[in-house]
Parts: C-alpha cells; structure tokens; sequence
C-alpha cells in the first residue's frame, strides 16, 4: 500500500466513501468514487460526498509530497457548481505540475504561508464533467 493510500485510509470519512486510486504519481491523483455507499436520499451522490472526492486530493498529494513535518496544507475556500444530478460513479482527476511543487515549496518557506488556487472538474463514468469547483488552498510552514 502507497504511502498516500495509507494516508487516505487514515481518514474515516476517506476510508468509508469506498474510493478506488486509479492513477497516483507524484504529479497526478486520480481517484474514483462509487455511488454505492454515498447515496442520498433521492438515489444520486450525496453533495456532502462529490465535495469530499473534490476536495482531499490536493492535500493528499502535499503530504505525499512534502510529509507533515515542514509544509502541511490547509484548504482556505471553495466555490462549488453542480451541473447535473450524479447517478452514477464519478472521478476526479487533479495534476500539480514539478514547477507548481517548485514554486510552493520555495514561496511557502519563504513567506510562512502560500496560497494555491485550483479549478477541479468531477467527472462522470461517460466522462462528462458534472460539478466544478474553485478550491483556494494554502501551504503553511509546519509548526514545530
């Protein structure tokens, strides 16, 4: 088991939400997520859930990344558009490039704190894209 799998499955709600890894390198997490078990009350996803699967991966990435002992991440805000009903799987895919790593290593160690904005599309299983979302996250420097 990968070290961010484990991080994943030391998160209850992460743990109990059924997730499947389908592609994880250090610059890509692409994760799905079953209807199954994260149903709500008129048979689609629970909105509760798709906001999960939308907002965990960035963080995972960061302490895969950096571990927990000199950058953590934080999520700031989010702005969340659903665009269809989710009946069915969906997946997220979301990539931080080596120069995006470069810059918030160097800027949060440099200033503290360091502020990272993503656009992050869920996908349904046909691939059609069916909630957006706008995620400000910050890196922090760990407290020791």
């Amino acid at each position: 088991m990968s070290k961010l799998v484990q991080a994943m499955q030391s998160i209850d709600t992460l743990k109990n939400m059924g997730l499947k890894v389908l592609v994880e390198s250090p610059n890509t997490l692409k994760i799905a997520m079953p209807r199954e078990g994260n149903a709500n009350h008129l048979g689609g996803v629970y909105a509760g859930a798709i906001f999960t699967l939308a907002e965990f991966p960035f963080g995972m990435m960061c302490i895969n990344k950096f571990g927990m002992s000199e950058i953590v991440p934080v999520i700031g805000e989010i702005t969340i558009r659903f665009l269809a009903p989710a009946i069915g799987d969906l997946t997220v895919e979301l990539t931080v490039t080596d120069d995006e790593w470069d810059e918030i290593e160097r800027e949060t160690k440099a200033r503290g704190k360091f502020k990272i904005i993503k656009e992050i599309e869920v996908k349904d299983a046909q691939g059609k894209v069916n909630t957006v979302l706008k995620a400000t996250y910050f890196t922090l420097v760990a407290r020791k």
